[in-house]
């Protein structure tokens, strides 16, 4: 293995990475996708659950995630951590528990349109990175995000109706 291993041309790394680069993101959206097909059936369809409760449950699970992060940093890394040193960091917990608020309201609400409205947020990330990263799309990515936006707002428009 160690003989293979040395084997690898740059190339071939830069391949490897290439792979990686791709699956995560396709392996994240899976389980988010899974885990918002559950919100609905838990939220919406079942109501087995309130939407307090639904909160509190996802903001102890970021805490008590925040927690062992810190133990580890503490205790395994050295690191010490000072909170009023950490600006960025705080202002994206709030701005991610403002937004878990929201989420938590539109899934209860209705979550056959929230859903895809809330994935969305990927499509909002490609127009985003042109307009300010001045990225290039090609004329099938551009069809792409125009064919979600379609969707998104025929989605909308079905509930109208």
């Amino acid at each position: 293995l160690n003989e293979i291993r040395h084997t690898l041309t740059a190339d071939d790394k830069k391949y490897q990475i290439g792979f990686i680069a791709i699956l995560f993101p396709i392996l994240y959206a899976i389980l988010d996708g899974a885990g918002t097909f559950l919100d609905g059936i838990y939220l919406d369809e079942l109501k087995l659950i309130s939407e307090d409760n639904a909160l509190l449950a996802y903001e102890f699970t970021f805490a008590i995630c925040a927690f062992i992060i810190f133990l580890y940093l503490h205790f395994c890394k050295g690191v010490t951590v000072n909170p009023f040193k950490e600006g960025t960091r705080i202002s994206a917990a709030i701005f991610e528990t403002i937004g878990q608020f929201f989420y938590v309201f539109a899934m209860a609400g209705n979550a056959i349109i929230s859903a895809p409205m809330i994935a969305s947020y990927s499509i909002f990330s490609i127009l985003l990175s042109r307009i300010f990263l001045k990225e290039k799309l090609s004329k099938s990515q551009y069809a792409v995000v125009a064919l979600v936006i379609l969707g998104i707002i025929m989605l909308g428009l079905s509930e109208e109706l």
